[in-house]
């Protein structure tokens, strides 16, 4: 049973793919910021990674998220999907933060456009209306590997939960009291 929950969960991620609309492909990643504080915001899934159970995602390098990441590699990821009332917390090491040129070239020319802005995302302007773009991208690939996984499906008797956690880079499961 473990080995289903934790393939379901593989199964899953692997969808966002191709389904853009998928529940999983919209997360929460929660950092911890510079002053200590928890900081969480919705991401995007870009890809999934079965065989080292990494999670990729795209951002702007001058974002507080960048800064929180460089001070502390720990995070948490937050997927959850409302028609199933399943919910997966990941802990997750940053295991590379990198320019990506060529997956920078493969966005849409519109995506492309938010990594250009002239100041840092977070920067105070004048109005909503007063963005102003350049000719730098600030694309960054941010890459992370799943430590620990949290599953936990919620029903009725009974709301079902496991945990899993990487170990001699297996996963050892075990169930768990929701």
């Amino acid at each position: 049973m473990l080995d289903k929950i934790l393939k379901s969960c593989e199964t899953e991620w692997i969808k966002t793919k191709s389904k853009k609309n998928h529940p999983f492909r919209w997360f929460t990643l929660s950092t911890v910021g510079t002053n200590g504080l928890p900081q969480a915001r919705i991401v995007v899934l870009r890809h999934f990674d079965a065989a080292s159970y990494t999670f990729t995602l795209y951002t702007d390098q001058r974002t507080p998220k960048v800064k929180a990441l460089q001070h502390q590699q720990k995070v948490e990821l937050l997927f959850f999907d409302a028609k199933k009332w399943v919910q997966i917390r990941v802990g997750a090491t940053l295991k590379e933060m990198k320019k990506n040129e060529e997956k920078y070239q493969q966005q849409h020319e519109k995506a492309q456009k938010d990594y250009t802005t002239k100041v840092a995302p977070g920067t105070k302007i004048k109005s909503m209306d007063a963005i102003e773009y350049g000719d730098e991208n600030h694309f960054y690939e941010l890459i992370f590997e799943a430590d620990t996984i949290d599953y936990l499906k919620l029903k009725r008797p009974n709301h079902q939960r496991a945990y899993f956690e990487r170990k001699d880079q297996k996963w050892e499961g075990s169930f768990v009291a929701p």
